[in-house]
């Protein structure tokens, strides 16, 4: 399908429909500019001992950053280390050189306010962690932390507008429909909704990664975002398993994972953004182009089923990989909540239904032998006369 004219026909439609969603094409195209931009290269001199790129280079060879059990810092996943890398060395070349003291609670509030509530909330993150090394360190006193007190609106603005946005059983529908199992696309899609793995365990999962458990074929992988302390055990959906049937009769499944980038005749894995933006294109072909309609929504979507399925929070934890009950919690009370409300109001119904006002006021038997004087009409003289 690759490579086709009318595959490239498709994709300068979705491309027209995400410059829709930024206004107009010249802020589509200075967004992917932007993105794909890359980062100037830091001075390669030493730095100067004080300034914010001496404390940097120190934080990036600290157990903080690179973890040692031993000393009870368990370090950052390599996807939180590339992402903190972006956010605090695009600080570096306006202030690297310069002492730490220039990141004041001023700066920094400016800064934030320069991002969106999410990229605020995710550079004060990695500011505080850089902090937090150098206190631990001695280069500061707690009481001199510029960042105490700030809050980035990330947390408000996830309430308000929910995070990533669950897919709908119509954008399912309008996927499956635009992709028909043994296609890349419908593998990429079944991966995400029936073995619930988030992004970075989707696009590195393959057949390694299933296992006989209790005589039942089983997804299990370590995760990333515990750096493989906390393993995921799913059985094989029999839907899952049709698909990957269909797959390999197609013949695009790896040896070593399902679904990649393919380099003379084998399929090689591809890093987590690229295969995101893979599966996103594909979604966007298939209509499904909502911009927070992503991998991650659904996820949320089989977390919603697994709740309304009535699975325990341990259950969910350990088909989610969740290690905090409090996510499981979250979709589980909001799942009774909706069923509260449907029951209550079948409850109303059937109490609507059951009283009438007849039950308190009898209509009268029907008048087949005459009116009984009791039902009579009752005329006064003085009406009689007047009408005379």
């Amino acid at each position: 399908m690759a490579g086709t004219a009318e595959f490239e026909a498709e994709v300068d439609t979705a491309i027209a429909a995400q410059i829709a969603l930024f206004g107009n094409e010249g802020d589509y195209i200075n967004a992917q500019k932007q993105r794909n931009e890359p980062r100037p290269a830091l001075p390669e001199t030493p730095a100067k001992p004080g300034t914010l790129r001496w404390y940097w280079n120190g934080y990036k060879q600290s157990d903080h950053w690179l973890g040692d059990l031993s000393v009870g810092h368990e370090g950052l996943a390599e996807s939180t280390r590339l992402q903190r890398t972006g956010l605090i060395e695009s600080l570096v070349p306006e202030n690297g050189e310069k002492p730490f003291a220039v990141l004041t609670r001023k700066v920094i509030k400016a800064e934030m306010k320069a991002r969106t509530p999410s990229q605020a909330g995710n550079l004060l993150s990695a500011l505080r962690g850089l902090i937090r090394w150098m206190i631990d360190e001695g280069h500061l006193d707690e009481d001199d932390d510029p960042t105490t007190g700030l809050k980035s609106g990330k947390a408000k603005a996830s309430r308000e507008t929910g995070g990533f946005v669950p897919w709908s059983e119509d954008d399912m529908a309008r996927y499956r429909a635009k992709w028909p199992l043994g296609t890349e696309a419908r593998l990429m899609f079944d991966i995400l909704h029936y073995t619930f793995l988030r992004l970075g365990d989707a696009h590195r999962f393959g057949p390694p990664h299933l296992r006989q458990i209790v005589r039942k074929m089983a997804v299990q992988i370590a995760t990333e975002k515990s750096r493989g302390n906390t393993t995921v055990t799913v059985p094989v959906h029999p839907e899952f398993a049709e698909s990957l049937r269909a797959a390999r009769t197609s013949g695009i499944i790896g040896a070593e994972v399902f679904t990649g980038k393919v380099v003379r005749g084998r399929v090689v894995p591809m890093n987590k953004k690229a295969w995101a933006a893979k599966f996103k294109k594909y979604a966007v072909l298939a209509g499904v182009n909502e911009p927070k309609k992503s991998c991650h929504g659904v996820r949320k979507a089989r977390a919603e089923v697994a709740a309304y399925a009535d699975c325990t929070e341990s259950q969910m934890m350990a088909m989610f990989g969740w290690t905090d009950p409090k996510m499981p919690a979250h979709y589980i009370a909001q799942a009774n909540r909706e069923r509260l409300g449907i029951s209550g109001m079948d409850k109303i119904v059937a109490f609507d239904q059951s009283q009438s006002l007849d039950d308190f006021m009898p209509l009268p038997e029907a008048n087949n032998g005459g009116t009984p004087r009791g039902n009579g009409v009752v005329t006064f003289p003085g009406n009689i006369g007047k009408k005379a």
